[in-house]
């Protein structure tokens, strides 16, 4: 019995061991829990703070807490609160004893409670990575806009979708000519994102329509609107942006501007420039390519005018006539309507609802005939050049090629901003619908209708009366079937007058210059006239006159007066043959004189005949481009020994020669520093010898204009008799063929090369090539891994023998 009960209380001692040991653990290890409670509250009061802080932010822009936020900051007090309160508890309780309590029971619901808080405290700092602290409750998502008819356009419309969805782009600009339906893509596109988009992936679309003149201030109000903002009137725009910056960038936004004119600063405004990838966007329309480039877009679409059919169908989907289809002559009145409309669908809807009420025959007609259009004919950049200097648009030019240079500069304005349609290198075309909009604000939005007279190709019979030209500052008439002109009308505001291809015009009134004091151009080629009116003398602020393809026998003196013309162009005026004497000499200002295939009764010196002399001609000192026509060899060495006096001269064209002339062997350009060479239709077969010297403007040996100068020709054969060619002193010369075109030269035996340091290559066709003369030194830096000059490699002849110059014709 004795070592029974000695084994029963070993049992009990040791099971009271254990427990009194599980207690003393969790008894001992209570200050390690109450430890990580105090510093968990710490580091949530922490993110509690910086909460707080971005949410009064908020606040100050307008925005609201969200309620998960709000419910987030108040557990966070609560627990805040518990913690306090275990923390007072324990100090009532604990005794500074080894840390060990008095009331060892009494530890255990303390600790229990402390370790649940702890696990909430914890719980609350996971959770505490907000994707959004606070938004507007008064924004609204997007607003639905009307969309006019966009019949034919949904192909680009799914592009441009496409691309609005592409996380990759940012910046979306979207551009064409004026009324071609970029506005109605653009709403199209904002009521897309309210069906297809919600708010949790964009919380914001914003589509705002900009007048042409906005003013900063406007932008910024209208965004402060769309987004619920509070304007303040005395806060500057720089804090009006900086408050937008701040709203923007904490939403996802998709902004639409429309009608863009000009680039956009987003960082003066106040709006981020999203990054990819990003669910953000600036999606624009503008008239204008270069302000797509200038406003960082990562994808440009250009919007096209209609097809035909997709024209049509817009047409008669605006206009719902039944007429249309139960009147065969309507039907094809308005067919014609709509090809003239040129599938700008602004024009097109326009048209069909000023059809629309029409109920019969006559109706339509008299609506067809208000709106009626034409086709704007192709026009050349050298005739816009021309025109451009005549009215000083294009001005204090050094030369030719800077001319040139200004006027693709400008058409390249012109075209960039989609008001006019390249055909084919330097031609071009303008939508009547734009001409027809131009033509519009020229007249003061309609309100003076004569400012600018404009009835060209529309095959009228009379000119507008004289009281119409008093108003006039632009007149043109050209391409009708005009016999009669106002006898002297008063045009006191007149600097622009086309009468150009009006078949019947035989005669102009003595009087009619005679009101017209600030004219500068007159345009009166292809007409059948075969006198100007001794009143032509009275524009004396003419610039341009041209007067090709007239029947004129003789000019009058009085053209003397004409002291400011710079352009006179009397090309293929066969019947030209009286000059007076000393006319060509009064015209100082002079630049341009075209007249080739023209006059040829050139004297030297004054003879008792009078007539004009080539030494007038040296005296024009302002002279560019001079193309005259002889018809003697006489007077073709004359006009060669004048011409080394021509320091402006620009061009020298081989056009058509006369019979007499055609057996000319030799040609040679001396110390003419601006003339190049240029070769039109017919080449003179007999040439012998051709020699270029001191001529520091040409860069290519010959330009071609005219007959084979296609573009599909890469081989072009030219002087089939030639056998010599000199070029001497040439600074700016670099081929010795015409572009991508090179020339072949049947008969050519020998070249000679001086001084021509930009020639590196010898791209011609020479097969009876025999020598090459020059100097060893240019020789040796000629690129010899180019196919055409290697074949020539063979060839090397030294120029100077003892420093003497060997020639070898």
């Amino acid at each position: 019995m004795e070592s029974i009960s000695t084994s029963c209380l070993m049992d009990i001692f040791n099971l009271l061991k254990a427990c009194c040991s599980q207690s003393c653990n969790y008894i001992m290890t209570y200050e390690g829990t109450f430890s990580s409670l105090v510093s968990e509250v710490g580091q949530l009061k922490d993110k509690s703070s910086d909460v707080r802080r971005d949410i009064e932010a908020a606040k100050r822009d307008g925005l609201t807490p969200r309620s998960e936020v709000l419910g987030w900051l108040s557990s966070v007090q609560h627990m805040e609160d518990e913690a306090k309160s275990i923390e007072g508890k324990y100090n009532q309780k604990i005794k500074c004893l080894c840390s060990f309590p008095l009331n060892v029971c009494s530890i255990y619901p303390l600790r229990n409670r402390a370790e649940a808080t702890l696990a909430t405290i914890r719980e609350l700092k996971q959770s505490a990575e907000f994707t959004k602290l606070a938004d507007n409750q008064n924004l609204i998502h997007s607003i639905k806009m009307p969309i006019p008819k966009t019949i034919g356009m949904d192909k680009v419309f799914e592009e441009l979708r496409r691309h609005a969805k592409d996380e990759s782009l940012s910046v979306i600009g979207i551009h064409g000519m004026g009324g071609v339906g970029k506005t109605a893509l653009l709403r199209r596109l904002n009521n897309d994102f309210l069906s297809e988009t919600s708010e949790a992936e964009v919380d914001v679309v914003i589509f705002l329509e900009l007048s042409i003149d906005y003013k900063m201030e406007e932008l910024q109000r209208s965004l402060f609107n769309r987004l619920g903002l509070t304007w303040q009137d005395e806060v500057t725009h720089r804090d009006r942006a900086a408050k937008l910056y701040r709203v923007l960038s904490k939403l996802n936004f998709i902004l639409l501007l429309d009608n863009l004119w000009e680039p956009l600063n987003y960082q003066v405004v106040g709006i981020p420039l999203p990054e990819p990838p990003s669910k953000c966007k600036i999606i624009f329309t503008t008239r204008t390519e270069d302000t797509c480039s200038y406003m960082g877009t990562e994808k440009m679409i250009k919007v096209e005018c209609l097809e035909e059919e997709a024209a049509w169908n817009l047409f008669r989907n605006s206009a719902r006539m039944d007429v249309i289809d139960t009147n065969v002559i309507i039907l094809i009145m308005a067919r014609a309507l709509v090809k003239e409309c040129g599938g700008l669908p602004a024009a097109l809807i326009i048209l069909a609802q000023a059809m629309a009420p029409k109920k019969d025959f006559g109706r339509v007609d008299a609506c067809l005939d208000h709106h009626e259009g034409h086709t704007t004919p192709t026009s050349c950049k050298h005739n816009l050049r021309n025109l451009w200097q005549g009215e000083g648009i294009i001005n204090n030019v050094q030369n030719l090629m800077d001319a040139d240079n200004k006027t693709q500069f400008l058409l390249g304005i012109l075209h960039a901003a989609s008001l006019t349609v390249r055909v084919h290198d330097d031609y071009f075309t303008m939508h009547p619908m734009t001409r027809a909009m131009i033509l519009w604000v020229e007249r003061e939005c309609g309100k003076k209708e004569n400012k600018w007279l404009v009835l060209d190709r529309e095959l009228v019979e009379e000119a507008p009366v004289a009281e119409k030209w008093q108003a006039a500052e632009r007149i043109s008439l050209g391409g009708n079937k005009i016999s009669d002109l106002p006898k002297a009308p008063q045009c006191p505001d007149l600097i622009f007058l086309d009468l150009q291809f009006n078949k019947l015009l035989n005669t102009i009134p003595n009087g009619f210059f005679l009101h017209m004091p600030h004219l500068k151009i007159l345009d009166l080629r292809e007409t059948p006239i075969e006198e100007l009116p001794v009143s032509i003398g009275n524009l004396v602020q003419l610039h341009f006159l041209e007067l090709s393809r007239t029947r004129i026998t003789s000019l009058p003196k009085e053209m003397a007066a004409l002291v400011n013309l710079r352009y006179l162009t009397l090309s293929s005026t066969t019947s030209l043959r009286i000059i007076p004497d000393q006319l060509i000499s009064s015209l100082r200002e002079l630049q341009w004189l075209n007249m080739v295939d023209s006059y040829s009764g050139w004297r030297e010196g004054h003879t008792l005949e009078g007539g004009a002399t080539f030494e007038e001609l040296e005296s024009l000192k302002r002279l560019k481009v001079i193309g005259i026509t002889v018809n003697t060899l006489a007077a073709l060495q004359n006009l060669y020994f004048q011409l080394h006096a021509m320091s402006e001269l620009e061009e020298v064209v081989i056009g058509n020669l006369q019979p007499i002339l055609l057996p000319l062997q030799e040609l040679r350009l001396s110390s003419l520093p601006k003339a190049k060479l240029v070769c039109r239709a017919r080449f003179p077969n007999t040439l012998l010898a051709l020699k270029i010297e001191d001529c520091r403007a040409i860069d290519r040996l010959i330009k071609l204009e005219g007959q084979g100068n296609s573009s599909r020709e890469r081989v072009i054969r030219i002087f089939p008799h030639l056998h010599t060619m000199v070029i001497r002193r040439l600074p700016e010369l670099k081929s010795l063929s015409d572009g991508e075109q090179t020339l072949n030269f049947p008969s050519l035996k020998t070249i000679a090369v001086e001084d021509c340091p930009k020639l590196t290559m010898l791209t011609l066709v020479a097969d009876g090539l025999k020598e090459i003369m020059c100097e060893r030194s240019w020789w040796d830096q000629l690129n010899w891994g180019d196919e055409r000059t290697k074949s020539f490699q063979h060839l090397y002849k030294p120029m100077y023998i003892d420093g003497n110059f060997i020639p070898s014709m």
